[in-house]
């Protein structure tokens, strides 16, 4: 991933038509933004990695081919999150990143359903 991340900043900065200063301005807020993903990536693994029992409730409502036998392998895993990514890339063929932005929108509607409650 962040290799991936390196290039588009560098193909940003090469494309840029302005100074100097104002290329290493771009390239100095691509690096800022690609930080800032890494650090979302770390929180929502944490988030999960705590409500796990909570999330593991919703799990049914969303993902149906999710069985009981598959979230016991989930529960028995040292790294939940990681376990589960790599369960929704088998049961449903997404890329890994997918998996983890379809993870993120389940807790992002949970959140969401919860705030408008309170």
């Amino acid at each position: 991933m962040r290799g991936i991340w390196i290039i588009v900043c560098k193909q940003h900065y090469d494309t840029f038509q302005e100074s100097k200063y104002r290329k290493v301005a771009a390239l100095k807020r691509c690096v800022k933004l690609f930080k800032r993903h890494e650090e979302e990536n770390i929180v929502n693994k944490t988030i999960f990695e705590e409500n796990w029992t909570l999330i593991r409730g919703l799990i049914n409502a969303r993902w149906s081919l999710m069985v009981e036998y598959d979230l016991i392998k989930v529960d028995k895993a040292e790294v939940k999150f990681d376990k589960f990514v790599t369960m929704l890339q088998v049961k449903y063929g997404h890329t890994r990143q997918k998996a983890k932005d379809e993870i993120g929108k389940l807790w992002a509607e949970y959140e969401a359903n919860n705030r408008s409650k309170a």
